[in-house]
């Protein structure tokens, strides 16, 4: 089973402004072209045998900056298998704007989020289906125990692969912590996955998390 390397995309001005960002396309922001600079550092030290990002312009932005002069001369494999978790009418939306303008739905939303999507967005559990076909793809196209996968995806994403390979409740994908370009590490193994590294931001330098400043 190949080991998987989680990074998810550098900043972008929804995150910035704390909107729910979803499957809008936005682009990186200066500063997370900055961070996907720092990240780049950090990977090229990494041997790659595959690497994978989501369909959207934040994250094939991403993976194309942290591949630049990398040694394998790999190009990222773009897939809406890993695209963020669609947030439908909640998209756009600060936290406030959401409760104010959608009050029962997203109480609903936070209640069970496994079951219950946004408004015209989808829910965790049609996220775990496409989440469980994409990591077919990559144990059939990267066999090797030893091959290291990179994966450049979204918050939501790499949390959600948190509980599908952690074995933890969807519903509490929010206590996994995934900042903008860090790294987290997965050994996968046929009895389960073993985590290595989780959040690493210690290659960064521009755009931490005030705790971290």
């Amino acid at each position: 089973m190949p080991r998987l390397i989680l990074a998810r995309h550098g900043q972008t001005d929804y995150n910035l402004a704390r909107r729910y960002q979803g499957s809008v396309d936005i682009p990186l922001n200066a500063t997370g072209t900055a961070q996907a600079q720092e990240l780049q550092r950090r990977v090229v030290e990494l041997r790659l045998d595959a690497v994978y990002c989501s369909d959207l312009i934040r994250t094939r932005q991403t993976s194309s900056i942290i591949l630049q002069n990398h040694p394998s001369d790999l190009s990222a494999k773009p897939t809406n298998l890993i695209r963020e978790v669609s947030g439908g009418k909640f998209e756009g939306l600060t936290y406030d704007e959401i409760k104010a303008q959608y009050p029962a739905e997203q109480q609903a939303w936070e209640a069970d989020r496994y079951n219950v999507p946004a408004p015209e967005g989808e829910s965790l559990r049609d996220v775990q289906v496409r989440l469980l076909e994409f990591l077919e793809i990559v144990q059939k196209e990267q066999p090797g125990e030893n091959h290291n996968v990179l994966v450049v995806a979204h918050g939501g994403i790499v949390s959600s692969l948190m509980c599908q390979l952690m074995g933890t409740d969807f519903n509490r994908l929010w206590q996994w912590r995934v900042d903008t370009c860090s790294l987290t590490i997965v050994d996968l193994y046929d009895k389960g996955a073993i985590l290595s590294l989780f959040n690493d931001i210690s290659h960064l330098r521009t755009g931490l998390p005030e705790e971290n400043i």
